[in-house]
């Protein structure tokens, strides 16, 4: 009986050893290829808000081109972005947008919240730099601004007349 009890640990840990190596066999080829194909390096400094934008927006290099409209306007004024709170593309599209107008003042301003524009009707345009709407439709009144795909719209103020 003894030796059928060592025969059997014998073939059951020559199976799990033949199993293991199979694996190894199989997986290590491609997790070499894997990982030599898909190395982890630098990519660029605005990666990871460029592929939000472009998911969001559909425009490619997007960080890029609302940091130097941003910077061509007066930093002292404030950045107002119009934003719907029960759509979160569009709020995390004006989150997105207000951290990449740093150094600038922001002001959100939700508009399912505040219904038919009451807040856009009552801001005072004059104060602003710039209006960003994020899923928001532009007022007629308003020029048209620089679309950053079909879901991000700004428009610098000082190409605005008064009303």
């Amino acid at each position: 009986m003894e030796w059928c009890r060592r025969v059997r640990a014998v073939a059951h840990i020559s199976l799990w050893a033949g199993l293991i190596a199979s694996l190894l066999g199989v997986s290590l080829p491609k997790i070499f290829r894997g990982a030599s194909k898909y190395s982890i390096h630098f990519v660029g400094p605005f990666h990871s808000s460029n592929i939000f934008l472009h998911f969001a927006t559909g425009a490619t290099d997007t960080s890029e081109r609302l940091i130097a409209l941003f910077d061509s306007l007066a930093s002292a004024k404030p950045i107002l972005i119009f934003e719907r709170g029960d759509d979160p593309r569009s709020t995390l599209l004006g989150m997105m947008t207000a951290y990449l107008a740093w150094p600038h003042p922001v002001r959100i301003f939700d508009m399912a919240r505040a219904g038919s524009g009451s807040d856009l009707n009552a801001t005072d345009f004059v104060t602003a730099a710039a209006i960003v709407f994020c899923c928001v439709n532009r007022p007629q009144w308003l020029p048209p601004g620089e679309h950053f795909g079909e879901a991000l719209e700004v428009v610098p103020m000082p190409q605005v007349a008064k009303r």
